[in-house]
Formats: C-alpha cells, structure tokens, sequence
C-alpha cells in the first residue's frame, strides 16, 4: 500500500467513523426521549390521566433532537476548534513543553537529532519536539492535523529509559502516523468524543444542582432526569470508545511495520516495547486529559481495561511478537537508576558516515528511488526506507558545527536563510547587506554577517534539508518579527532584480510554511477533482519543466510523453512555448495546485517525473524545479538515494542564477 492508498484508507476510516458517529448520536437522541417520555408517562399513571398518545409527542420529539444536536454538534465543533492550531495544543494539553532546538542537555539533544534525521528522510518539514516531564512511563505521540503543524511528544521516561536504537524505533512510528494519514483521523475522533461527552457533563452538572436544591419537589424529578443523561452520556462515551478502539489498534500494527521498515531495526522497537512491559510504570500516561487522546499514543496509557474491546491498542505481547518471533512473553525488569547516557553513546551517539560516500546527485531532490518505470516513483512517496534515514544522517553530520548551531536558534535561524540568499556578485551582496542593517534585528543582522562564510561551504544539495532545519526555530517567532522577517526575505530576492529557482523555492515554501503558524487557518477549499479545470496550468508547469531540461523539439516530445499519462483521465495538455507560459505567476499556479485531490497528485507528479527522466539524465535545475513541486503539493517525498543504471545526473547550474517568473 503506498502513500496515496494510505491517505485514501484513512479518510475511508473517517467516513467510517463519521457514520459510527451518527448512529451513536442517533440512539443517544431516541434514548433522552424516551427517558422523558417515561417520566412524562409516569407522572401522568399515578395522576390517573395517562393515555397511550403521550408515548409519541412530535413536538417533544423535535425539541429533544434540536437540543441534543445543538449540545453534540457544537460540543464537538467547539473541541476541534480549539485543536484547530494543531499538535502544538494537544501537546500543551497533556502539560508538554517545547524542547528548544538549542537544548545543551544530552538526552533532549539526542532525541532532537533522531527527529531531524527523520525529518530530512522522509520529506516532511522538522517538526517541533515536546516533553512532558512529569510522566516516567514509556510513551509518545504524533499530533496535528498536517505535516506541517505536526509535533512530536515523549514522555520523561521514554527519555531516561530507553537506549538511541529503541527511542529511534518510537519516533519512527510515530513518524509512520504522520505519513499514514493517522493524525487528522485522530483529531477529529478526539472532537466527536467530546461531544457525545457534553451530554453526561450535563447531566452530572443537573444532578448535583438538584443535590444542592431545597425544592425537594421538583429536585426529585430533575435529579432522576440528570441521572438519566448522565447514564445515556456515559453509554455514548462507552459507544465512542468502542468506534476509537477499533478505528486505532489495526494502524498500530501498520505503524509498527513503516517503523521498521523505516529503520530497517526491529530488535529497536521490539526492545522499547519490551521496556514497557518490564517497567513498573509501563506506559501509563497519569495526566488527566489521557483519555482524551489515549488513541494517539504510542502504547496504552491509561490503566488496562479488563474489557479487551475498549483497549485503543493491540496487547504488547501481541506487538513484540510480530517483531520478534522468538519472544517468549517474558517482561524483565527494568529500573531506571539513574538519567546518565552511556559512556560508549556519548562517543559514539551517531554513526559517521562521510558525505562523499553518497552516490554524486543523492540528494539533490526529495526523491525515492529513480525506478525504471517513471510511475513507479508515486509508489515510494511516504514510505521512507534505511537507505533514506544513513543518507539524513550523513548530511547532517556534514553541516558545520556552526550552522547547525545557528540553525537551532531563533536569531540564528533567520541569519542562516538570510545567508541563503545574499548574492555572490560583491555589489549586489553589499546592497543586500546595506539594507538589511536597518530593516533586521541588530543581533540577527551580525550573526548573519558571522554565519555567511560557513553558509558558502555547504555543498548545493544541503540548502534545501538546511532549510527544514530552520523551521522549528523561526515558529518560535513573533508575528511581529514574522512579518519583519517576511519582508526581508522578499527583500533580499528582489535585491538583484531577478530570481533564481533556488530562491524562488526558499521564499515560496519557507512563507508558505509558517504562514500556516502565524495565521489562523482558511477554510479549507474543496479540492480539485477535475484535471480538466487545471489543465492549463498543468499544462504550464509541464511544458516550464521540459524547456528546462531539453533543447529545441525534444522538449516537446518530453512534454508530450508526460501528457500522456492523463490522457485515460480525459485530459487535453498543450505544449506551451516559453512566450506562451513566460507571463504566468508561478506562485499562483502552484498554490492552486496545492489544491489537487490526492489522485490528480499523483498523476501530476508521475507526469513530471517522466519529463524528467525523458533524456535518460537529469539536470540540477530539473532536479530543484521537481523539489519545488513536491513542496508545494505537499507531498513528502525522501531523498534521493538510488541512481538505476541508464540514468545520469548532471550539474547545468552556472554562477549566474536562474530566472523565473
């Protein structure tokens, strides 16, 4: 199943759960009515005036619909509203705090690299990191309702208890849920829950008014009445977790499996989950908003239900043999003495690898694996292999020290994309640098200055996993020093009065991005279904890519293989010359896009992958327009870390930059 399936299974999942939904709110509505009606009925046998027409009283009937549709539904718009800015609220939510990218501690710092490693290997933006300190079972989790405003939690003892192969195992599951579509499904559950659960909070509130009521008359009628709701509250709660129990324990299994297959270790995850069994305090998350997203964590974290059907995971045994087929069901156990790293993982905390061991070009697009049959590189979207996870590391490790120091902080986070952009050419580099001392902050301007001449040693294809790196830290950001920092931005790709594609992308994806941090979300478009509504943009992207890569009446027939891969969808693409397509707005073109449906993404992205490969070789400048696509459809492509045989990739870029529109 590749990453297109995956997403389609999850909102198949969501549908699902949004029919399961509606039948729980159903029976929840006929059984408040026919509670009321029972004490209507009731009151009416011992006053003698009891007819069988008060079993059905329409207008009663629509009130207590209305009123519980009314409760439900906004209960439950209210709770994903107040999730509506992401993984960032759920982690606050269970009292997690944000883990700085500059942490000096030892156990955080470890933690944080496995996560960027991650990050770079699977194509999606570094997400920010949370701790919750006061829980010392083994647990973590992935929220949020896109790549983009992800985060990732881990609780104390995941830290202190587990060893770097097993706290690697955990983040790459949770990593596989961020790729498998598994984040906005449990968000949603998270809502809906909420809202069935309003209806026993009500009634709990209307019972312990009538507690406090000195009209013994009418309290009686209204505490049987909020015992009622608090009881058909609590059946709904109990319906609710029966729908996130079944929805959650089949994708631990797949999550389980993308981990492995991610880290190529399953001793790592089989060991993590061994922990847990053996540590006295498991994987029990004590915080009292648990149960809300008991769903999203890593292993159960609420004490063992005695109901197997309730529980939100699989049982551990059953986990750890699927990894592990020689577990015999033993737990050994595990005492925590002491936070210490080993000696021999200080040393030796990550696997150096020199960077000139990769294949030349591995990097230099988010790609899979360059397959010999162009549609076949769609299949390895999402599904991050060993191969990606040595690639991420190795450039990681080829980054100054002091980049990656900057990189980490907010004011060095903007001096590093500041001195992505500032120009060779000396007199436009000293016109850049002139305005950029009045308009930035004055410590961010010198560390730009201090920064520059690392920045200039990097090798061309770690700008683009650099700039991922930034992105924790510049969240960080104000919205004031956000939008300073826009401007400035626009201001340095302006300063030369043109735009190389390595800008463009940069300024493109970087705003776009945190725009999503800074802003409080749209709502959302519907999505586009019909290619033929975008064929003309489609069509300028496609023949913009050809004109890159091929010269003369070659581009064309690249152009013309790529529209082929539409055509069973009905499509008509037109080759567009470079008078035809030079006026358009790239940004515009690509934000639409960004509105495609999955299906049309994947077609988009086949379509220009073979225009890419059309000539059996591949330029830079192909490479980075590809890159830009990918980002702006947000689709998480990893690195490229196979050549095939056939296949060349060479460098076309000249000192002078690229122009684009």
């Amino acid at each position: 199943m590749d990453f297109f399936a995956r997403q389609d299974a999850a909102r198949r999942k969501t549908s699902l759960l949004l029919l399961y939904f509606a039948l729980a709110v159903i029976l929840v509505i006929a059984a408040i009515y026919l509670a009321i009606t029972f004490l209507y009925v009731s009151q009416q046998s011992r006053t003698g005036q009891f007819t069988p027409s008060y079993l059905w009283n329409p207008d009663l009937f629509v009130s207590v619909v209305s009123i519980t549709l009314i409760v439900v539904l906004g209960g439950s718009l209210y709770k994903i509203a107040a999730l509506r800015s992401g993984g960032a609220r759920v982690a606050e939510m269970l009292g997690g705090k944000l883990i700085p990218a500059s942490s000096d501690d030892f156990l955080e710092k470890r933690l944080l690299h496995i996560v960027e490693e991650m990050a770079i290997a699977s194509g999606v933006s570094v997400p920010p990191v949370y701790l919750m300190e006061k829980e010392k079972g083994i647990n973590a989790f992935a929220a949020g309702f896109t790549a983009d405003d992800a985060v990732i939690g881990v609780t104390k003892g995941t830290l202190e208890t587990l060893n770097r192969d097993e706290l690697q195992g955990v983040v790459a599951h949770e990593f596989s849920h961020i790729l498998n579509g598994d984040m906005w499904l449990d968000l949603k559950l998270v809502g809906f829950l909420h809202g069935i659960l309003l209806i026993a909070l009500i009634g709990r509130s209307i019972l312990r008014g009538s507690s406090r009521s000195r009209d013994s008359k009418n309290s009686g009628g209204a505490a049987i009445f909020g015992l009622i709701l608090l009881i058909l509250g609590y059946i709904g709660v109990l319906f609710g977790k029966l729908i996130k129990s079944g929805v959650s324990r089949q994708r631990e299994y797949l999550a389980d499996a993308s981990a492995v297959q991610f880290t190529r270790n399953p001793e790592g995850l089989a060991g993590a989950l061994k922990k847990i069994g053996g540590l006295a305090a498991g994987s029990l998350v004590k915080h009292v908003k648990a149960e809300e997203i008991s769903h999203m964590f890593f292993s159960n974290g609420l004490k063992a239900s005695w109901i197997g059907a309730f529980s939100t995971h699989p049982p551990l045994a059953a986990r750890i043999m699927r990894l592990d087929p020689t577990f015999d069901g033993k737990f050994p156990e595990v005492i925590v003495k002491q936070t210490a790293v080993p000696a021999e993982e200080k040393t030796a905390a990550r696997e150096k690898e020199p960077l000139d061991k990769i294949p030349r070009g591995a990097a230099m697009i988010a790609l899979a694996v360059l397959a010999a049959d162009p549609k076949n590189i769609t299949r390895d979207i999402g599904t991050p292999v060993r191969e990606h996870m040595k690639y991420a590391r190795r450039l990681l490790d080829s980054l100054p020290p002091e980049v990656r120091e900057a990189a980490s902080d907010p004011f060095g986070a903007r001096a590093v994309i500041y001195g992505l952009l500032l120009d060779k050419d000396e007199d436009v580099h000293a016109r850049q640098l002139e305005e950029l001392q009045f308009t930035a902050d004055h410590a961010v301007f010198e560390a730009t200055e201090k920064i520059y001449p690392f920045i200039l040693t990097l090798d061309e294809e770690a700008r683009l996993p650099l700039m991922d790196l930034t992105m924790p830290s510049l969240r960080s950001l104000s919205l004031e020093q956000f939008r300073r920092f826009e401007e400035n931005v626009n201001s340095l790709v302006r300063s030369d009065s043109r735009r190389s594609l390595f800008e463009f992308t940069l300024q493109h994806v970087i705003i776009r991005r945190l725009e999503k941090s800074f802003v409080t979300p749209q709502r959302s478009v519907k999505e586009i279904d019909a290619i033929q509504e975008v064929a003309p943009k489609i069509s300028s992207i496609l023949s913009l890519l050809a004109d890159i890569g091929h010269e003369g009446d070659e581009a064309a027939r690249a152009f013309a293989g790529a529209a082929a891969i539409f055509e069973a969808q009905g499509a008509s693409l037109h080759y567009q010359t470079k008078k035809e397509y030079k006026g358009i707005k790239l940004d515009t073109v690509l934000d639409s896009l960004a509105q495609l449906s999955l299906q049309v993404k994947q077609s988009l992205i086949a379509a220009c992958f073979q225009c890419l490969v059309h000539d059996r070789q591949i330029t830079m400048k192909e490479a980075e327009f590809f890159r830009l696509l990918v980002y702006a459809l947000d689709i998480p492509l990893p690195p490229w870390v196979k050549i095939c045989t056939g296949f060349q990739l060479r460098s076309t870029l000249s000192s002078s930059p690229n122009q684009t529109q």
